[in-house]
């Protein structure tokens, strides 16, 4: 009768383990379950992407706290690190508002690409009158530059990339915002470095940004007269739309920044807004990002 019961005994303690354990699989079975739906939506690479990267991050913030003391003697390590934690803390939030923003209501691509433009060019400016080191300016363009190219190089295949940036071409974001950055890193070089004159800088970016967002704003919904010079689908509005805003926010800014007297800014900045305008007419869609710049900051630099 004893041994009986204990095998009895045995036999359930058996069975209850069998249980316990077959429901430890079943749970970590719907786990991995609920993990794979996760990464089929998202995207397995940015899921993939996103392991490797906070980890990285935090060991970088680890490393910055462990070596100290020796960064704190390189002036210009810190202030690139400063200039980056500046540009993040305008930048991220702004993303952070507008793209559920786009997820969640039914804005119009070019309205949010345009937000999203405004955007980087904003953070842009006020990092470049902000801090007066240009080479820290300059180097923390450069590793935007490279973070973007590094980081859209990976996700631009995933399936929501394209609608979320609203992507005309494969790859157009992402050469888009790195030649962007490398553009910025060689005004700031130039405008700040050579001349001492920063504001020419962020003038020449808010001018072009301004007026290419106002150019889509109004040519998309309402040209009605395109451009034949150009045989693209540019229009009259549109341009028209540019050079005025791009005149106004170059005036403000010049009047406001540097003093300057009216009659000068107003020659200067009307100058540089008609030469972007015209470049922009005639420059591809992809290379207004360094044409336009160029083309208003040279213009101010010799006015």
């Amino acid at each position: 009768m004893r041994n009986f019961m204990n095998k009895r005994n045995k036999k359930e303690k058996n069975t209850r383990r069998v249980f316990y354990d077959g429901a430890l699989d079943i749970r970590r079975w719907k786990a991995q379950k609920r993990a794979e739906q996760f990464a089929d939506r998202v995207g397995r690479r940015t899921v993939g992407l996103l392991s490797v990267l906070i980890p990285a991050l935090l060991a970088s913030a680890v490393l910055i706290r462990v070596f100290r003391p020796f960064i704190s003697q390189s002036t210009l390590i810190v202030e690139v690190l400063h200039c980056v934690s500046i540009f993040a803390a305008f930048l991220l939030p702004c993303i952070g508002i507008l793209i559920p923003i786009r997820l969640m209501t039914g804005i119009p691509s070019f309205i949010f690409r345009k937000l999203m433009h405004t955007s980087v060019f904003v953070c842009t400016a006020l990092l470049m009158l902000k801090v007066r080191n240009w080479q820290a300016v300059s180097l923390t363009f450069v590793l935007a530059a490279i973070g973007a190219l590094v980081v859209l190089s990976v996700l631009e295949n995933e399936k929501w990339y394209g609608y979320l940036l609203v992507q005309k071409s494969v790859g157009e974001v992402r050469r888009g915002l790195t030649m962007y950055f490398v553009m910025a890193a060689v005004l700031t070089a130039l405008c700040d470095g050579c001349l001492n004159q920063p504001e020419i800088a962020a003038v020449s970016i808010v001018m072009w940004g301004a007026g290419d967002a106002a150019a889509a704003l109004v040519g998309i919904p309402f040209g009605r007269h395109k451009v034949k010079l150009t045989g693209s689908r540019k229009s009259w509005e549109g341009s028209m739309a540019m050079l005025t805003v791009s005149f106004a926010a170059g005036l403000c800014m010049l009047l406001l920044m540097q003093g300057d007297p009216f009659p000068k800014a107003l020659l200067s900045v009307f100058t540089g807004a008609l030469l972007g305008t015209v470049t922009e007419l005639f420059s591809p869609s992809e290379y207004d990002t360094i044409t336009v710049p160029v083309v208003i900051t040279t213009a101010l630099i010799l006015m």
